[in-house]
């Protein structure tokens, strides 16, 4: 259970993170933003995060853990302590028709060389999952750790630790379409046959992660090959706004510490300049 999981965070890891904007240079490095004002009679937090890091790698800080402590609850991209985003989720494992039936002679015959690879095995033995399964899978093997900890589930288990309500700001189905509009298979065999150039990029951006240096994180992608316009638009524009929409009602009614992927807090489109254009006060927290 714990590897689905593990495939489709890997691959929100880096298709999460876009270029950097003009916006972003007076924005502070931090992964933790402190949202008050507007109304509020209670601080809610933000916590940018990268999904999917080496356990060798991953540290949670004493300030995102007093930020939890002090709010009401934990909201995530999607609330995986429920049972029916579970099973959403392995449904997005398989395809809607088999991958021979998706890709022409030609691409079949390069993913079928990838997957033997990559894989030990061709492509009869992924044809009927999603090429996002299959896309996420190799990304797994192209990762080197021992072991892995994921934000998500770090967080869930603090937030039993201390009886914290955990909630979602969008379901595994709506995520799975965004992805899909995001890369079409086409571009997702794309992605698949340079997945050599990926490891160096993971390697960055978890140390650029730890550093706190969230402004750079933005950085780490910005060759077009990795996310073109589209699916910049999907990935984090329209999500973006979305979040954008219930995050003031959820922060009015009750204090909140919000932990999505830190692509989502920078840039035209980030949750951090647009909450201040809305009026709150967003401030980061060093300590």
């Amino acid at each position: 259970m714990k590897n689905i999981f593990k495939i489709i965070f890997l691959f929100a890891v880096l298709i999460g993170v876009t270029k950097l904007s003009a916006q972003d240079e007076k924005i502070e490095n931090s992964t933790l933003w402190k949202i008050e004002g507007n109304g509020l009679t209670e601080a809610s937090y933000l916590l940018g995060t990268i999904h999917v890091m080496c356990e060798s790698d991953f540290v949670m800080k004493d300030k995102v853990v007093n930020a939890l402590k002090e709010t009401s609850n934990l909201v995530l991209e999607i609330d995986f302590s429920d049972p029916e985003e579970i099973q959403a989720l392995q449904k997005t494992l398989m395809g809607d028709q088999p991958l021979s039936e998706i890709y022409s002679e030609d691409q079949i015959e390069k993913l079928d060389q990838l997957l033997k690879k990559t894989m030990n095995a061709g492509i009869e033995s992924f044809d009927q999952f999603s090429i996002m399964a299959v896309y996420s899978m190799i990304l797994q093997k192209s990762i080197s750790c021992p072991s892995v900890k994921m934000w998500e589930f770090e967080l869930i288990a603090l937030a039993n630790t201390h009886e914290k309500e955990i909630k979602g700001l969008e379901k595994i189905e709506r995520q799975a379409e965004f992805f899909n509009n995001a890369f079409p298979p086409d571009e997702m065999l794309e992605q698949l046959l340079i997945m050599d150039e990926y490891s160096d990029v993971f390697d960055l951006m978890v140390s650029t992660y730890n550093s706190e240096k969230i402004t750079e994180l933005g950085t780490v992608i910005s060759d077009p090959r990795f996310m073109n316009k589209n699916a910049e638009y999907w990935m984090l524009e329209y999500r973006n706004k979305n979040w954008l929409e219930k995050m003031p009602e959820m922060m009015k009614e009750e204090s909140n510490l919000f932990a999505v992927g830190s692509a989502h807090l920078i840039g035209e489109f980030g949750l951090i300049p647009n909450l201040r254009a809305l009026g709150y006060n967003v401030t980061p927290v060093f300590n």
